[in-house]
């Protein structure tokens, strides 16, 4: 879908300080195309989206900036995720940019909730998406250039975005705009009111996760998550695999739990080049093949809850919190002995209200959502926000992936409430429903007086 809005102002191309990266516009083209999708029997590809806005994509920003804006927003909502579970890994960062898509349609009071909770304005956080896929996109392109025959696999890393929309319903040629140029999504559209055709729907949009995700995260959206009365799914995956600088050893150990309890685990060891401390914890980081990415391990004093807590309490201040920890290990040179354990781990979860904690709330509220800016014809609230995430850690490297899902569904106008109390004569009528035709017609007047 072609439109006539000018184009977005260029914005300065930044010094990269690790690695050069090419233009969003060459860098990365529009979301994966070869994933099953509708045809004739039910099997085909996704194509290009039915709906497109003819935009350039945005230059990226500061990669520095960027991550400024990511990390509060990360410290707050993994403080608020389940803590029951022995073991969980999300990722802040594939919600924040999934909702940011949504943002774009948000006005008025949704709007401001929105840009309060997750850490900036809505503008501000499509440009930081935007530099952050160009970024991650460029990964390892110098070690697939320069790649010998002994050299470990290059890094791959990816941040794309896929949109479903109802079949046949206006959508905003702003909204298109958005995705376009912060984004590089168009709009696929899905017809969510038939119970078969939003099945395959489905289908295709767990499909195009898998392909993003090298099959990481399958089922992001469950079969319960859609029915007729969705409107909008915004999607975001990302994926990110690398080799250790340097192979880890492995050699068996032991492993205490938080209840004290021993067990028997296959330790990893190795050295690494950072170290950081503070009054919470003590932290080093695992540098990869090429030095674009990097994974940090956090030794709680006292206990993972205490962390999460305090880093979300401090999560603006730069130099505390999760930022301090990020800067620290990054200008820190220290050697340091680690050893850790391999784990696989994966983790599903409902983000709605985490995100309403954070002051989120007009978005979810029927009564209260506006959106908009997506679609004029139809009012939206979004349902549910479903994230997938898994990470994988061995003596070889890290493998990892998220992806989240922000359903929006159409909402009936909120019926006025009433109270009627008969406790005074009153009238009745008996009618037909079709014709309206009244049938019997009275009134009572002491209810206590029978035939």
């Amino acid at each position: 879908m072609a439109t006539t809005a000018a184009p977005p102002r260029p914005a300065r191309r930044p010094e990269w300080r690790r690695r050069s990266v090419l233009t969003a516009g060459a860098a990365l083209p529009f979301a994966p195309v070869a994933l099953a999708g509708c045809g004739d029997d039910g099997q085909g590809e996704v194509g290009e989206p039915d709906l497109r806005a003819e935009l350039p994509r945005a230059e990226p920003g500061s990669p520095e900036s960027a991550g400024e804006s990511v990390v509060p927003f990360t410290a707050r909502l993994w403080a608020g995720i389940d803590r029951s579970a022995v073991n969980a890994v999300c990722s802040p960062l594939s919600a924040q940019i999934a909702l940011t898509m949504a943002g774009l349609g948000a006005a008025g009071d949704t709007r401001a909730q929105m840009e309060e909770a997750l850490g900036g304005s809505i503008d501000e956080l499509a440009q930081v998406s935007n530099t952050l896929a160009t970024v991650l996109a460029a990964v390892g392109d110098q070690e697939r250039d320069n790649a010998g025959d002994d050299a470990p696999q290059p890094p791959v890393a990816s941040l794309v975005n896929g949109t479903w929309l109802q079949e046949g319903m206006a959508v905003e040629v702003g909204f298109l705009e958005g995705l376009a140029t912060y984004f590089a999504s168009g709009v696929y559209e899905a017809d969510f009111a038939d119970d078969a055709e939003r099945e395959q729907a489905r289908q295709r949009i767990n499909d195009w996760v898998a392909e993003a995700t090298n099959d990481l995260i399958e089922e992001l959206v469950p079969e319960d998550a859609l029915d007729a009365q969705t409107r909008l799914v915004l999607v975001n995956a990302l994926h990110l695999k690398a080799a250790w600088q340097d192979t880890l050893t492995r050699s068996g150990g032991t492993f205490t739990t938080a209840e004290g309890e021993e067990k028997s685990v296959e330790m990893l060891s190795g050295t690494t080049g950072s170290w950081y401390e503070d009054e919470l914890c003590r932290a080093t980081a695992l540098g990869t093949y090429g030095g674009d990415l990097a994974l940090a391990l956090v030794q709680p004093l006292e206990d993972v809850a205490a962390v999460l807590d305090a880093w979300a309490e401090s999560a603006d201040d730069t130099a505390a919190s999760l930022s301090a920890l990020l800067s620290g290990l990054d200008a820190s040179d220290g050697a340091t002995e680690l050893t850790l354990p391999g784990f696989d781990i994966g983790w599903a979860g409902e983000l709605s209200g985490p995100l309403q904690e954070l002051g989120m709330s007009d978005a979810f509220d029927a009564g209260a959502a506006d959106f908009s800016g997506i679609t004029a014809e139809t009012d939206l609230s979004i349902s549910q926000v479903i994230q997938k995430a898994v990470i994988t850690v061995d003596e070889e490297g890290m493998e990892a992936a998220a992806a989240t899902a922000v359903v929006a569904e159409a909402v009936s106008a909120p019926a006025e409430e009433h109270e009627l109390v008969l406790d005074s004569p009153f009238l009745v009528v008996a009618y037909e429903t079709s014709t309206l035709a009244p049938l019997v017609v009275g009134w009572i007047g002491d209810p206590t007086q029978t035939r």
